[in-house]
């Protein structure tokens, strides 16, 4: 019986439904693109889609939307996932009926969205990849994040500063932070080159040399010997103040 059991259990993840799969088969046609950095987006948008266009958001611009608009971001992803699966099982069938999760600029651009026929498997493979969605493509058009070990290890060996990303999982500013200012080649470039990042939920983990937690986003400096706070900033900024902001830090090392 236990390994009828295991079987089972086996049989239902390896058919379980891929929420990617279902994207593809019922939403593509229309939302083709699944990534564009959100500058380029912004000036696509001032330009009326001229630049790009677009017949529907991407999917990084729903995965973020739906993660920021339905359910209550404080939530656990788990708890977070089944209120979403509840509005998209609304949603798609009568988007007329919803007001929309997208900002103003971004609505105009596009006509109503037509109903959508999916299962309640369909549904729920489709919140669990939209959930997530946003956050692999941060991962992997971002910089890489390391542990602090690794990061303490890295930053002595190539004199490198530490540069500790304190967040909290539905904070907007650090959202806002990684859409528009992390994922640019030229912050990606500076960073790779002299910089070795460390990400902290400060929900749940301790800052090292026992630095006190700002708000979030904050970002703590320390010297490549990892033992010496060089600085402490919290908030938000453009692309150019937080160019800013690495160069100063930068020239206050190497003084």
């Amino acid at each position: 019986m236990r390994i009828v059991g295991l079987m089972l259990i086996a049989a239902t993840v390896l058919f379980a439904l891929s929420g990617e799969a279902v994207f593809e088969k019922k939403c593509a046609s229309c939302h083709s693109e699944y990534y564009i950095p959100q500058s380029k987006l912004v000036v696509n948008y001032q330009h009326n889609n001229r630049e790009l266009n677009l017949t529907a958001p991407t999917v990084t611009e729903l995965s973020f939307r739906i993660k920021d608009q339905v359910g209550d971001r404080t939530l656990d992803a788990e708890g977070q996932k089944f209120e979403i699966e509840d509005w998209l099982t609304q949603f798609l069938k009568n988007p007329k009926t919803f007001k929309s999760i997208l900002p103003k600029n971004v609505r105009k651009t596009y006509g109503q969205m037509p109903p959508v026929k999916v299962t309640e498997e369909e549904t729920e493979a489709l919140a669990d990849f939209l959930y997530e969605y946003a956050e692999k493509m941060m991962v992997a058009h971002g910089v890489k994040r390391y542990s602090y070990d690794e990061a303490l290890k890295i930053a002595r060996k190539q004199k490198k500063i530490i540069l500790v990303e304190g967040y909290l999982p539905f904070c907007r500013g650090c959202i806002w932070m990684d859409r528009n200012v992390m994922v640019e080649p030229e912050v990606k470039a500076i960073l790779n080159k002299d910089f070795v990042l460390v990400r902290k939920n400060l929900l749940i983990e301790k800052l090292p040399l026992g630095m006190k937690r700002l708000g979030t986003p904050s970002f703590y400096f320390i010297a490549p010997d990892g033992e010496r706070i060089i600085d402490m900033v919290e908030g938000t900024g453009t692309k150019e103040e937080f160019l800013s902001l690495l160069a100063s830090i930068k020239e206050r090392v190497h003084r």
